[in-house]
């Protein structure tokens, strides 16, 4: 098994963070176009969102016009996708790809082993 990225970092530290992706950014090459930085940490499951599509002003994606993956909080219901260590230094284009995402969701997690 390869290993992670993100071996002794439990959150935020220094110039880098953890970011919890799904939908496109669950794919190597897609994250590396913006967000080089990017190394993979691990799979991860958030516990009370679910995965829809589209978001929460009805948008679509003006790419493709179809549905964009978002998330949005559902007790009971759980997101799998995969977390990333990235560079502080790619914080805008995060912003910038997901525009449309609710701000200043946060979610308090931690990463458990098994």
């Amino acid at each position: 098994m390869a290993s992670s990225g993100c071996e002794g970092h439990a959150g935020q530290e220094g110039e880098t963070f953890l970011y919890f992706a799904y939908g496109s950014n669950l794919l190597t090459e897609r994250i590396h176009l913006r967000n080089p930085s990017a190394v993979f940490c691990c799979v991860a499951r958030l516990q009370d969102f679910k995965l829809d599509f589209g978001n929460f002003q009805g948008k679509t994606s003006e790419r493709w016009h179809g549905g964009i993956a978002t998330i949005f909080q559902s007790p009971g219901d759980e997101v799998w996708g995969v977390v990333w260590k990235m560079n502080k230094s790619n914080l805008s284009s995060l912003d910038e790809l997901s525009a449309w995402v609710q701000k200043k969701t946060v979610c308090h997690w931690s990463i458990k082993r098994s």
